[in-house]
């Protein structure tokens, strides 16, 4: 067999030579990707937080007609007293009986701060949180969303915990409730691969965010950054694009468990699914041009990995043994790193809909990355006339 292997690898052509090259190569960068970008988080365990430290905190919470969410889930989170924190809420101009409904909780939970918008406003969720920031009395500021669902004292005090004097970022995960729907199914898996990526790459010193929910972070750093500045004008990502200038990995925690996880109780519809793929688009094209770099160069090994694979089987068909061999390796390692990611996520009935989702979706994205940029590119040009 070895024979067979030697006299074929010495009858190839350079064509043919150069192929098998490529594929060798991309294999193993597609290898290490997977095991210290995708696996990593895995091989640093759970992170301790039982040290017993209180560090109080301000929830930052801003709100447009989500009276019913205000009503559900807002006492729960209130009327936890186990940590040291103040919720602070921005009214973004609603027109519902949402801030009736926060006066009313003003009344009974004195750890409650609220303020308003009173007016319609462009960019307005960028200024409610300016708001709700400047407004905040602690140093430390954590971003939840409102439709939050299943709050326990045990994600505040393990977010407590670690908000210590040598950091700037603690990183939680996020994700909506699962629910009927194609479209929730798209959006949890897409979301959950956007955060596995963003801690994959933090703990690879190429650190950024594709979520501002779920994170805390130092007050100071966001007037150091001077507040959003020229960013406010982005229209699919808000804090994400600050923190992304300060983000470190040495002054950032991550907290990649269920028990500092947090799931939100939304409808998802498509449009809601693709602001998701717009939003990650921009917070790229916000990043350093190093960082882009990288990015780029992994979504294109990915892209070009299988259709090579299956070009080196066609023409080298008596390869095809060890071809599948290392192909089949690479798919059983990866299968054992989404799944203990997901079991410790508590991330459910997503794990075979979510193989499908990464080996087809990165061509689909690569289209609705070049036609929205052309999109967004003629608006900019209409807007100058």
């Amino acid at each position: 067999m070895i024979h067979n292997y030697t006299n074929l690898f010495a009858g190839l052509t350079t064509p043919e030579l150069v192929l098998l090259i490529s594929f060798g190569v991309l294999y193993l960068i597609r290898i290490f990707y997977l095991f210290f970008f995708t696996g990593r988080i895995l091989f640093r365990g759970n992170k301790k937080v039982d040290d017993g430290n209180n560090n109080p905190f301000s929830l930052i919470i801003t709100v447009r007609n989500e009276e019913d969410n205000l009503k559900n889930n807002l006492p729960g989170l209130l009327s936890i007293t186990e940590v040291d924190f103040e919720v602070v809420v921005v009214d973004d101009y609603s027109q519902d009986n949402s801030y009736l409904v926060l006066g009313l909780m003003k009344e009974r939970y004195n750890r409650l701060k609220i303020s308003m918008l009173n007016q319609e406003t462009r960019f307005s969720i960028k200024l409610a949180q300016n708001i709700a920031i400047k407004a905040a009395q602690n140093d430390w500021v954590l971003i939840t969303p409102v439709s939050i669902a299943k709050v326990t004292p045990a994600w505040l005090e393990n977010m407590s915990n670690l908000l210590t004097n040598e950091k700037n970022i603690v990183l939680g995960y996020s994700n909506v409730l699962f629910d009927k729907g194609f479209f929730n199914q798209l959006y949890r898996i897409e979301n959950f691969y956007s955060h596995a990526k963003s801690v994959g790459f933090i703990l690879n010193r190429i650190p950024f965010v594709y979520s501002e929910e779920n994170v805390a972070f130092r007050k100071k750093k966001y007037f150091e950054m001077g507040g959003y500045g020229k960013n406010i004008a982005e229209p699919f990502a808000n804090l994400e694009l600050l923190i992304n200038l300060f983000i470190q990995k040495k002054t950032t925690t991550i907290l990649f468990n269920k028990e500092t996880s947090i799931v939100k109780t939304e409808t998802i519809n498509r449009s809601d699914f693709f602001d998701l793929l717009k939003k990650n688009i921009r917070i790229e094209k916000h990043l350093s041009v190093a960082k882009r770099l990288v990015l780029a160069f992994e979504e294109f090994t990915q892209l070009v990995f299988f259709p090579v694979a299956i070009v080196v089987i066609i023409l080298q068909f008596e390869l095809w043994q060890i071809v599948v061999s290392l192909l089949a390796f690479k798919l059983i390692a990866y299968l054992f790193i989404i799944k203990i990611t997901q079991n410790r996520l508590n991330e459910r009935k997503i794990f075979i809909s979510s193989l499908v989702y990464d080996l087809f979706m990165p061509y689909f994205k690569l289209l609705y990355r070049w036609s929205f940029n052309q999109r967004s590119k003629k608006q900019k040009w209409r807007s100058k006339i």
